[in-house]
C-alpha cells in the first residue's frame, strides 16, 4: 500500500522568513533655517535554521515610511518614501513640529519563497523637533537727538513658531543696559557723541537662541538753533521741514496766491530758541498808474519757546485770493504771528489804489496806517495801537464783535483781535486767550484736521490758536474807483471816491523787541514791501548788524531757488565738522556740517556756488576730503575709511571735495 504522503524533494521553501528591524529610526530634530530631517530604518529577512541548505530568502524587503497614518509618496519635499532612508524638507515650525513617522517593511517573495510570517512589521515611531527661527522684522533705525532728551528705539520680531516667547535686551556701545528687556528702548543721553545701539532677541527652543538686531547710531547733539515749520493752505499742510537756522540759513516764506488761509507754523523742539524776525505786510493794488500802498515791514527779536504753537498768517492783496487779505478794491494783507492765541507783532497792509490817487502805506510794528492819496478823499490810515494795548477782542469794519460777524462790504476799519476766537473752540467754550490742550493736532474752524502734528521729537505741543474768528480781514471795501484798506492790527479805511484806501496800523507786544539797523534805524518803519507779505526767521545774533531779510519776490521764477536737504551722517564718535560759504549766488552765508549726523535743509538760488572755507577736526588729527558720486566724505584717523563725516546734497552737485554748486 503507497503512503499518503510520498517523500518527493522540493526546492520550494514551506515556511516564510521573519522580518525584523536591525536599526530602528529615532527621533531628530533640525532648524527651520535648514528645514531638513533625515530618518533611518534598516531590516532583514531571517529563515529558520533547518532551510539554510535551500535556495532561501530571494525575495525582497519592501519598505514604506508613514506619517500618522498617511504613507508618504515622493515629492517636492519628500524622497526616499519607500527606502530606508526617509529625507523631509521645507520643515516649519509649528507645523512640522512633533510630527511622527514611522517605518513599516514586508516581503516580497519570488516563486521560491513564500511571504514572510510577520509581516507587515512596522518600525518604532520617530518624532520630528522643528525648532523655530527668530526674525527681525523691523530694525532699530539711526536717531539724531539733543542731549538729555529721551529718544526712543524699536524693534519687532517674531519666531517662526508664531509663539510670544519672545525676550529681548538692548546693548549701548557694547554693554547691556540694565533693565532694557521691552521691544522698545528709552533712552536719554547726558553729553554729546556719537553712540551704538543694538537689541538682542531670544527665544527658548529656537536654533539660533538669539539673533541680534542691526546697530543703530544714537548721534546726540548740543542743543540747536533748530525749528521745525509746515506750511498749511487750502484746510491741509501742504509742506513740512526742518531747519537749523545758525548752519543752514534763515527760513523765509512769502505769501502764495494759489492757496487760500497761508498759515506757517513754526516749533522749536531742542529749546527756547532767539530769533531775529523780518515780517512784511502785503502791499495794495496799483490802478492807473497810482501805485498801491505798500506794506510795513519791521526787524525784531522774540523767543519761540521749546514746544510751543507758533502761528503766522501772511496775507495778500484783496482781488489775489482768499484771506487774509485787505479790503475790497485791492487793499494789502496784514502779516501777523501769534504765540499760541496771543498776537505778538502784526505789519499792516497797503490801502489799494483808486484812479486818481495811491494807497496808503501799512505801518510796521508800532506804526500807524498811512492815509490814502489825495487829501479829502483819501481813505484813513490805521489808527496806532501801542504795545501791550491791543484789546483781546477786535471787531469788523461796521464795528460787530461777534465770533461769526464779518462785514467785509462796509467802508470802515476793523481791528484786529489780540487773542484768536475761532468758531469751534468757542463752541466748544474755550475763551479767547486760553489754551486748547498739549499734543492736541492743529484744527480747523469746523473742527477737521488740518495737521496731525501733536509732538516733536522731544515732547508735545502745546497749542492755543484757533482757526477762524480773529478779525484779520479789517481792511475797508473801498467801492466804485476807490481803493480798500489794508488790514492789520488797525484796518485802512476804505472809500467810495476815486482816491486810495488807507494802510493799516502795525503793533507788537513787549516780548518783542524791535532791532536796530542801518536800514530801520528804529526797526521798524511805515510801507518798505510792495509784494505780498512775508516771514524770514534767523537765529539771532547780538553781535550781527541786524539788517531786514527779504525773501525773493514773489514774481521771481520758482525754479530759481530750491530747497536742499543735506543728509549728513557719521560712524565714528569724532567731532568733526567742515563749513562751506557762498561765493557767488543767494543762499545761507555759510552752511556747516557735522559734528552730528541728520537733515540740514537750506533754500538756494539756482547758480549759487559754495567754496570749503573752513574745518575743524577732533584730536587735531587733521581731515582728508574725497569725493564719492555727488557724496562727500571725510577721513579724520588716516584710516582710509572716509566715514567720519559723509555729506550727500538732494540736488545740485560736488564738482570737486571743495565746490558745490547749484545747477538747476
Amino acid at each position: 500500500m503507497s503512503p499518503l504522503f510520498p517523500n518527493i524533494q522540493s526546492t520550494l521553501d514551506l515556511n516564510g522568513p521573519t522580518l525584523s528591524f536591525t536599526s530602528q529610526p529615532v527621533g531628530t530634530s533640525c532648524s527651520v533655517a535648514s528645514g531638513i530631517a533625515t530618518f533611518i530604518g534598516i531590516a532583514t529577512a531571517t529563515f529558520p535554521p533547518t532551510q539554510t541548505e535551500r535556495e532561501t530568502n530571494t525575495g525582497n524587503i519592501s519598505y514604506q515610511w508613514y506619517s500618522g497614518t498617511t504613507a508618504l509618496t515622493d515629492g517636492a519635499n519628500v524622497t526616499g518614501s519607500g527606502t530606508t532612508t526617509l529625507t523631509l524638507s521645507g520643515l516649519t515650525s509649528p507645523s512640522d513640529n512633533n510630527k511622527g513617522v514611522f517605518l513599516q517593511i514586508g516581503y516580497d517573495p519570488n516563486d521560491l519563497t513564500p511571504n514572510a510570517i510577520n509581516e507587515p512589521l512596522n518600525s518604532n515611531g520617530a518624532t520630528l523637533t522643528v525648532f523655530p527661527t527668530i526674525s527681525i522684522d523691523t530694525q532699530p533705525t539711526d536717531t539724531t537727538v539733543v542731549e538729555d532728551i529721551e529718544t526712543t528705539f524699536s524693534v519687532a520680531a517674531s519666531a517662526s513658531d508664531n509663539s510670544t516667547n519672545l525676550s529681548y535686551q538692548w546693548y549701548l556701545n557694547g554693554s547691556e543696559i540694565n533693565g532694557a528687556t521691552s521691544s522698545t528702548l528709552s533712552i536719554t543721553r547726558p553729553d554729546p557723541g556719537l553712540d551704538k545701539v543694538y537689541c538682542a532677541v531670544s527665544h527658548p527652543t529656537a536654533q539660533p537662541g538669539i539673533v541680534t538686531s542691526t546697530e543703530a547710531n544714537l548721534d546726540v547733539a548740543s542743543a540747536r538753533t533748530y525749528i521745525t515749520w509746515e506750511k498749511i493752505g487750502n484746510g491741509t499742510r501742504q509742506e513740512q521741514g526742518a531747519r537749523d537756522l545758525a548752519t543752514a540759513g534763515p527760513f523765509s516764506e512769502r505769501a502764495r496766491t494759489n492757496i487760500n488761509a497761508r498759515i506757517v507754523q513754526l516749533f522749536s523742539p531742542e529749546k527756547d530758541v532767539d530769533v531775529k524776525i523780518t515780517l512784511g505786510a502785503a502791499a495794495g493794488n496799483s490802478r492807473n498808474g497810482n501805485r498801491g500802498g505798500e506794506g510795513g515791514i519791521s526787524v525784531f527779536k522774540m523767543t519761540l519757546k521749546q514746544n510751543t504753537e507758533y502761528t503766522v498768517k501772511l496775507g495778500i492783496a484783496y482781488n489775489q485770493g482768499g484771506g487774509p487779505r485787505g479790503g475790497i478794491n485791492g487793499g494789502g494783507g496784514l502779516a501777523v504771528i501769534y504765540e499760541k492765541a496771543r498776537v505778538l507783532a502784526v505789519c499792516g497792509g497797503g490801502g489799494g489804489a483808486g484812479v486818481h490817487g495811491r494807497g496808503g502805506d501799512g505801518g510796521g510794528c508800532n506804526v500807524a496806517g498811512e492815509d490814502g492819496e489825495s487829501g479829502t478823499g483819501g481813505g484813513k490810515g490805521g489808527a496806532f495801537i501801542g504795545v501791550d494795548q491791543l484789546p483781546t477782542r477786535g471787531m469788523t469794519q461796521a464795528g460787530r464783535t461777534g465770533d461769526r460777524d464779518f462785514d467785509n462790504g462796509s467802508s470802515g476799519s476793523g481791528r484786529l483781535s489780540g487773542c484768536t476766537i475761532g468758531g469751534w473752540y468757542n463752541d466748544q467754550g474755550k475763551a479767547p486767550c486760553e489754551d486748547v490742550g498739549t499734543g492736541v493736532a492743529f484744527i480747523n474752524n469746523a473742527g477737521g484736521v488740518m495737521s496731525d502734528t501733536t509732538s516733536t521729537s522731544t515732547g508735545s505741543i502745546t497749542r492755543g490758536y484757533k482757526a477762524g474768528q480773529g478779525h484779520r480781514n479789517n481792511g475797508g471795501a473801498g467801492s466804485g474807483n476807490g481803493g480798500g484798506g489794508g488790514a492789520g492790527a488797525r484796518g485802512g479805511e476804505g472809500t467810495s471816491s476815486n482816491n486810495g484806501g488807507g494802510g493799516a496800523s502795525g503793533y507788537y507786544s513787549s516780548q518783542v523787541e524791535l532791532l536796530s539797523s542801518a536800514t530801520l534805524p528804529n526797526g521798524t518803519r511805515l510801507g518798505g514791501n510792495a509784494d505780498v507779505a512775508f516771514i524770514c526767521v534767523e537765529a539771532y545774533s547780538a553781535n550781527a548788524d541786524q539788517e531786514p531779510c527779504i525773501p525773493p519776490a514773489s514774481g521771481a521764477p520758482l525754479a530759481a531757488e530750491r530747497t536742499v536737504t543735506w543728509s549728513v551722517s557719521r560712524e565714528a564718535g569724532d567731532r568733526n565738522t567742515v563749513t562751506f560759504s557762498r561765493q557767488s549766488g543767494s543762499g545761507p552765508s555759510a552752511i556747516t556740517f557735522g559734528p552730528n549726523g541728520g537733515n540740514i535743509t537750506t533754500q538756494i538760488s539756482s547758480g549759487a556756488v559754495y567754496t570749503r572755507t573752513g574745518s575743524s577736526a577732533s584730536g587735531g588729527r587733521g581731515l582728508s576730503f574725497r569725493l564719492s558720486g555727488n557724496t562727500l566724505q571725510l577721513d579724520d584717523n588716516l584710516d582710509n575709511d572716509f566715514n567720519d563725516l559723509q555729506i550727500t546734497p538732494s540736488i545740485g552737485r560736488f564738482t570737486s571735495d571743495s565746490r558745490w554748486e547749484a545747477n538747476w
